[in-house]
């Protein structure tokens, strides 16, 4: 009976952990603006694409992602997905490089999006070289300043 009730208050905390730990990715992506990015720029298939794992970037509100962002490019889209832990709220993203654009601020590229542009994206200056790159010469960012 002992050992029944040490396993059910393991598995309640480990129940009780995962549910807080998705609340809280939740309300960043909320926060972050990363769900309304999602409504917007729906996951598509990338085709051919360019990946970097382990990136990071900052959105709206100052809302870091260090680290834990999967970058994919191809010849239409940027795709953005988060690790499995992180994906909770945080849908994948394809968003087109016509509504892309960049601008250097600082040591950051920050990136704007066409349908939500209130929400933006910054990101390192190597990580917008490699973009650049796979885009095929489709995008580019005003680099300085």
């Amino acid at each position: 009976m002992e050992n029944l009730q040490t396993i059910a208050i393991i598995l309640g905390s480990l129940l009780a952990f995962a549910l807080f730990w998705s609340f809280v990715v939740w309300l960043i992506a909320q926060i972050s603006g990363w769900r309304q990015l999602a409504d917007v720029y729906p996951a598509r298939q990338p085709f051919n694409e360019r990946c970097w794992s382990w990136q990071s970037g900052r959105l709206r509100w100052g809302m870091s992602y260090n680290g834990v962002l999967n970058v994919c490019a191809d010849a239409q889209a940027m795709h953005l997905s988060t690790f499995l832990f992180f994906r909770p709220g945080n849908p994948p993203l394809s968003i087109p490089w016509e509504d892309i654009t960049g601008r250097q601020r600082g040591f950051l590229v920050e990136l704007r999006f066409r349908r939500a542009e209130s929400i933006p994206l910054r990101i390192s200056p190597r990580l917008a070289d490699k973009l650049v790159e796979a885009s095929a010469g489709l995008w580019r960012y005003e680099k300085g300043g």
